[in-house]
């Protein structure tokens, strides 16, 4: 059963269902050019301090063109995982269309509630043992 999250764009409410493996895949291979040509540029950047105001401004110009366009980029990749938010998308407000691609994010890299679980059985592993003492040098039992 796939996935759905409901979001709010405009006042109205829409779902959005998990695409399917093959699709999501797809997906993420879009959002993978723009982010890998931002990360790039950063990379690319040379070591700048923040009191260097050229370097600052270097930096600035060299990705300020991907940055200024970064919301029409998420309207694109919001669109292109649920067509039919379209013309919502349109009509809505940037912050709510930066909530919906979180949201689409989760479905397509479902990543979120495995970490947690892990973390999860992380916690439960840190609590108080007989072996859990025994592996850190205590015998295990009181004398």
């Amino acid at each position: 059963m796939p996935r759905k999250v409901t979001i709010e764009l405009d006042g109205q409410k829409h779902e959005i269902t998990e695409l399917r493996s093959r699709e999501n895949a797809a997906w993420r291979r879009k959002l993978e050019e723009p982010f890998s040509e931002l990360a790039e540029k950063l990379e690319g950047a040379p070591d700048v301090e923040l009191t260097d105001v050229a370097g600052m401004a270097g930096l600035v110009r060299s990705v300020g063109g991907t940055l200024l366009q970064s919301i029409d980029l998420v309207k694109g990749l919001v669109v292109a995982y649920a067509p039919d938010l379209g013309e919502a998308v349109e009509d809505a407000y940037d912050s709510e269309i930066l909530e919906a691609f979180g949201h689409i994010l989760e479905l397509a890299y479902p990543f979120g509630g495995l970490i947690r679980r892990l973390k999860e059985l992380g916690s439960q592993s840190g609590r108080t043992t007989p072996n859990s003492r025994a592996q850190r040098g205590g015998s295990g039992t009181t004398k």
